[in-house]
């Protein structure tokens, strides 16, 4: 599981809902959660922002 998806299930988000609340298209989130696409510093800060999180939290390895 990577952090991203691991996040996104402790805040009660699923990856449609997340998508959604970051603008962002779900495929794009899907391949995020899947680890098929890297998640870049300034996506991470994004991502983070609507997660409460520090953008650290999404960009550690598991």
């Amino acid at each position: 599981m990577t952090k991203l998806r691991k996040l996104l299930r402790e805040k009660g988000y699923t990856g449609s809902t997340f998508a959604e609340k970051c603008g962002v298209g779900c495929s794009i989130i899907y391949k995020y959660m899947c680890g098929n696409r890297p998640i870049s510093p300034k996506i991470a800060a994004r991502f983070a922002q609507v997660l409460g999180v520090d953008p650290s939290e999404i960009l550690e390895d598991e």
